[in-house]
């Protein structure tokens, strides 16, 4: 899809001789030794007449909906200080212990949606809830009692630990309803899936259906907003950790478990469920409870709870559609397991409820459709894989995504492979937050490749994915879409919309923290950001390459903030046009490389390497700032140079 733009752009570097530059040899105290960030950018701006003070949007041109995050409200009143956000989750995380950087990412994350809850709310709030938990349980005893007694007691403790947690988030989550009429809730369960998902056929349609479709979305997002603000997402949220939590708690004594080589002894009746090495099957009021043994088993149906011991395990998961608010927890401790998807909303997937996922040895592929693998509709999605070099595969909405709720995918050993075609790996939507989370190994991550730009490139695909937040213009601001690397030499490729981007009112972050990288996107991606909205790629350390087209490598587009900011290493960053700092619209983008022998190469000069245009009854921002090293530019830019470009509120530094 590329190859084209590759070889024609190889060939003029290979031809181009040093470009003209229109700039101004540096003075000794601009690029004096130790000049940090701060510094230089109060340079940089004092030489298209401006102060750090200056770069902050207008905020009347659109009102505030009942839909706009806090944070994100405070980045746009303050968008240089969105720089700390990454590092600052990056100091969260190092601080936590190793089971709540699995399974208290809801909690973690809680207060970027403004939903974290003062400690008392963590209990009961009524009587009513506890009476039902209560009747629940005595119901599972009286039906199941006697065979649940002669479980080992850590298994017995888990199962009935986990089957009270799950009744009590789905008690939480339908009183996150309760301002919504039965026809108004079912309404939204219905349709905002249909507002997020594509359709292949799509691309042969006309101009005329196609216009008629956008205008039928359109209708259903405007009769939803009434309903979707009376949901308490705040409840949702805590149901979903709440069961997260007692997945943690699980693990303990299921790892001790293993650790004394025990020998279950089968407890189903059944020849087919021995034949399939299972312990237990129970059918209880909220589904069926599974625990497999030590061999290959295989899973079907819509179970709420299954503990696998161990073996290479085939899964092929449904949801049950007539119980509302359903939850399930899959914990399965060892082998090689193929997860296949037999519909959506599966593997760790809270879709007016809550899934939690744990794989924690082993290879293993996820086959999936849409919604799932760590994803929050309505509700909250957790996936963790510990160990072992694993294959994800889905399509739509999946891999951490979230909107009325929270998606987390968390992998923390081996080297993966993420593979979406849409909303995917660290997506973020209305009310939402979706963050996918790679702790080690050398990962490749993939999403497009499916869904046609119609409106745009007839040749190129729609991503919105790997660290990108999305809202519905202009009736609902968005979410936070986050991508988190820790270590590995990485490579992420995506089309239109993604790699640390973000849409209307929203948030997307792509952090990657060591490595030798490489990044290749098309369009509007690696730290751009759209309409009113703020995107960030940040890279912590490694010898990177960043291709693409345009709209990119920090760039922000009408009252939005694109930051691309590479720490240290030498990297390569190639593009076409609007990109390496370039503002556009009353926007700002900015790109920062803190060190190394870098190398910046456009083919277009006239709006790229500090690029900021008038619009409006003001201007726009693009600066590049290389803070130190022996740099190389095809374009406006040279080494230890400042300069300013004929946009007016253009400007790069190389110290």
């Amino acid at each position: 899809m590329r190859d084209p733009f590759l070889v024609v752009f190889i060939l003029y570097l290979l031809l181009a001789s040093t470009p003209r530059v229109c700039s101004e040899e540096a003075s000794d105290s601009l690029y004096a030794s130790g000049s940090g960030f701060e510094e230089v950018l109060t340079d940089a701006l004092r030489c298209i007449k401006m102060t750090p003070g200056d770069l902050v949007f207008r905020d009347d041109y659109v009102d505030v909906d009942s839909f706009r995050l806090e944070l994100v409200d405070h980045f746009m009143r303050t968008p240089m200080a969105t720089k700390s956000f990454n590092r600052q989750w990056l100091s969260d995380w190092k601080g936590a212990t190793p089971e709540q950087r699995r399974f208290s990412l809801p909690r973690m994350c809680a207060d970027y949606l403004k939903m974290r809850r003062k400690e008392e709310t963590l209990k009961f709030e009524d009587t009513s809830v506890l009476r039902k938990l209560n009747s629940e349980n005595e119901r599972l005893l009286q039906e199941h009692g006697k065979v649940l007694k002669k479980l080992p007691e850590p298994l017995r403790r888990c199962v009935t630990e986990l089957f009270e947690d799950i009744v009590h988030s789905q008690i939480r989550t339908a009183r996150a309803f309760d301002q919504l009429s039965d026809e108004e809730r079912m309404f939204v369960r219905e349709n905002l899936p249909v507002i997020l998902l594509e359709d292949v056929e799509d691309e042969f349609k006309t101009p005329e259906e196609l216009e008629e479709l956008g205008d039928y979305e359109e209708q259903l997002a405007e009769e939803m907003m009434p309903y979707l603000a009376k949901t308490d997402v705040a409840k949702i949220i805590y149901a979903g950790d709440r069961l997260s939590f007692a997945t943690q708690l699980c693990m303990p004594r299921l790892r001790q478990y293993l650790a004394c080589q025990p020998e279950p002894k089968p407890l189903v009746k059944d020849k087919k469920d021995k034949a399939n090495d299972l312990i237990l099957r129970l059918q209880t009021s909220r589904g069926e409870l599974i625990i497999g043994g030590f061999g290959s088993s295989k899973y079907s149906g819509s179970p709420a709870i299954v503990i696998d011991l161990g073996g290479d395990d085939e899964y092929c998961i449904s949801v049950d559609s007539t119980k509302e608010f359903a939850s399930s927890v899959i914990i399965d401790l060892e082998g090689d397991d193929v997860y296949h998807a037999d519909g959506d909303f599966v593997y760790g997937s809270g879709f007016f409820g809550h899934g939690i996922l744990v794989d924690l040895l082993g290879d293993d592929t996820y086959l999936t459709n849409n919604f799932s693998l760590g994803s929050g509709l309505f509700g909250v999605g957790v996936l963790v894989d510990e160990q072992g070099n694993d294959k994800y595969f889905g399509d739509t909405f999946g891999q951490g995504a979230g909107s009325f709720g929270m998606g987390f995918l968390v992998d923390m050993e081996g080297a993966d492979q993420y593979s979406g075609a849409l909303f995917v790996q660290g997506f973020g939507f209305v009310s939402g937050l979706g963050a996918l989370i790679d702790s080690s190994g050398n990962d490749n991550y993939f999403a497009g490749g499916r869904y046609k730009d119609i409106l745009r490139y007839k040749d190129h695909y729609i991503s919105l994915s790997q660290g990108f937040a999305y809202g519905l213009r202009p009736m609902m601001s968005g979410g936070i879409g986050m991508l988190f690397d820790l270590s590995g030499n990485d490579v992420y490729t995506s089309d239109i919309f993604g790699q640390g981007s973000s849409y209307w009112f929203s948030l997307g972050t792509l952090m990657d923290a060591e490595g030798n990288d490489k990044y290749v996107s098309f369009q509007y991606a690696q730290g751009a950001g759209t309409h009113l909205c703020l995107g960030i790629l940040e890279d912590g350390s490694g010898d990177d390459v960043y291709i693409s087209h345009g709209v990119s490598q920090g760039c922000g587009h009408d009252l939005a903030l694109g930051m691309l900011w590479d720490k240290s290493g030498d990297d390569n960053y190639v593009a076409q046009s609007l990109s390496q700092g370039a503002g556009s619209a009353n926007g700002f983008g900015i790109l920062v490389d803190e060190g190394g022998d870098d190398g910046y190469y456009v083919s277009i000069k006239d709006n790229t390497q500090g690029y900021g245009n008038p619009r409006r009854d003001y201007g726009s921002v693009g600066m590049l700032l290389d803070l130190s090293g022996k740099d190389r530019y095809i374009g406006n830019g040279k080494d230890s140079t400042w300069w300013t470009t004929p946009s007016k509120w253009g400007v790069g530094i190389d110290r």
